[in-house]
């Protein structure tokens, strides 16, 4: 079943995109809107909007421009990083001011009749200017020089800075000295207190349906200590938590939940892996040396081969001289390319594990469940929003790898836990395998 139809929800209320509907109207947020407004009902010319990344600038910038868009004209650059002819052509371009001709008094001239006209009929001019930070000095020279297109009376250009917080450093620049005394209006948007998270995570569920989903008392601490108060990473941290209930079928957002999505985000689970294995998943050498010292170190390369490939950790094991042999054969064993070479490729992880062992010789060890051999090839599509892969057929085992709603995905493997559960081993485009629960995918033969 859907992520969504599992818990009564119209759409995802986390995601990332600024969509203006999910708006939450904190005070700094109600206090940035509240200026935007402002400087444009008041002709005041220059208002700048600053906030650490993720704090809702573009959120808040969609709000404005809803509010505005069928009272006033809007040129909206997007990309700054433009020189200051550029940027001047681009807001022509977006404020649909035909040119005879691309030289500079004549574009000024068109922008000032323009802006004039529109002022005659009442009717607002705004640059908006996303990402302001990026912005070269001469061309946040050229819009000062811009903000001079006015009247006795009034400014006839209005200009909108979104940007992050270093740019009120850059300000005080020499040269943009006299940019910084033209803007009279500033705002700062600041990350959500300890009071609001909650409030914030049942504000967005509310407005996507609210559902069956319910969350632990208690949660609200811990989420704010981690993502400290930024909207974005509670998106993230809140949507973790969410996929960790719905794999185990929970209506409800535990304490257990929470601390798999803050150990995915902090990577802190990948960080127990290393330490549990001396970072000898992740080089040839060090696969080798764990191969040699046991049994343990062959049955867990066997079993996640194909997810080896994970980025490298240098690693300064030594191999032993007399250990050449071993690693010939275990390279003959695992590489498809060496293999082929010799007309015998294992076709699965059964025969690498036979030829491990011939090379090695550890001792047996037993496995739970039943692993089938693929008769036929079978692919398996993914039906929820997103899905994990994990090296192991277990939900406590290492995440991999995520899939999205959609991928149809090679089945290379399947194990039935004694419970009944079965799992998929998938291969994923890149060439990465991992496990994935029978639940989230829709099984299809292709033969």
């Amino acid at each position: 079943m859907d992520i969504l139809k599992f818990y009564g929800l119209n759409e995802d209320p986390f995601r990332l995109t600024p969509d203006p509907t999910y708006f939450f109207p904190s005070a700094s947020h109600n206090d940035a809107l509240l200026s935007l407004n402002y400087v444009v009902q008041q002709k005041e010319g220059f208002c700048l909007v600053t906030g650490e990344p993720g704090t809702g600038k573009s959120t808040l910038l969609n709000i404005f421009k809803e509010s505005w868009r069928d009272k006033a004209e809007i040129a909206l650059i997007l990309t700054p990083r433009l020189s200051h002819e550029e940027f001047l052509l681009s807001v022509l371009d977006d404020l649909n001011i035909k040119l005879t001709t691309t030289n500079k008094n004549d574009m000024l001239k068109a922008f000032r009749d323009f802006l004039v006209e529109k002022s005659q009929i009442d009717r607002p001019v705004i640059i908006i200017v996303d990402e302001a930070q990026n912005l070269p000095d001469e061309t946040l020279e050229e819009l000062r020089l811009l903000s001079n297109l006015e009247t006795y009376k009034d400014k006839l250009l209005q200009i909108i800075l979104i940007a992050q917080p270093e740019f009120e450093e850059r300000l005080n620049k020499d040269n943009l000295r006299q940019l910084k005394q033209r803007i009279t209006v500033r705002a700062r948007l600041a990350p959500l207190q300890s009071s609001e998270t909650l409030e914030y995570i049942n504000y967005r569920l509310i407005k996507a349906g609210r559902g069956f989903l319910r969350l632990d008392e208690g949660l609200s601490k811990p989420i704010y200590k981690f993502s400290a108060g930024i909207p974005r990473i509670i998106n993230i941290l809140a949507s973790r938590a969410i996929m960790s209930a719905y794999l185990e079928e929970s209506n409800t957002i535990t304490p257990k939940h929470l601390s798999y999505a803050i150990r995915h985000l902090s990577g802190g689970t990948m960080d127990k892996e290393i330490k549990k294995r001396p970072k000898l998943a992740y080089a040839l050498s060090a696969i080798i040396l764990s191969i040699i010292t046991g049994a343990g170190g062959y049955y867990y390369l066997v079993e996640q081969k194909g997810i080896l490939n994970l980025p490298k950790v240098e690693t300064h094991a030594q191999v032993p001289h007399d250990t050449k042999d071993t690693a010939q054969a275990i390279k003959s064993a695992t590489d498809p390319a060496e293999t082929e070479q010799k007309g015998k490729v294992p076709h699965d992880t059964k025969d690498t594990a036979q030829a491990i062992k011939s090379a090695t010789d550890p001792a047996e060890t037993e496995q739970k469940g039943t692993i089938e051999k693929q008769e036929q090839r079978k692919t398996a599509t993914v039906i929820t929003n997103s899905a994990n892969l994990r090296s192991m057929p277990s939900f406590n085992s290492e995440q991999v790898a995520w899939a999205q709603k959609g991928a149809t995905l090679e089945i290379i493997d399947e194990f039935t836990e004694a419970s009944g559960r079965r799992w998929y081993k998938v291969r994923v485009p890149d060439g990465r395998e991992g496990w994935i629960a029978d639940k989230v995918v829709t099984i299809k033969d292709s033969n």
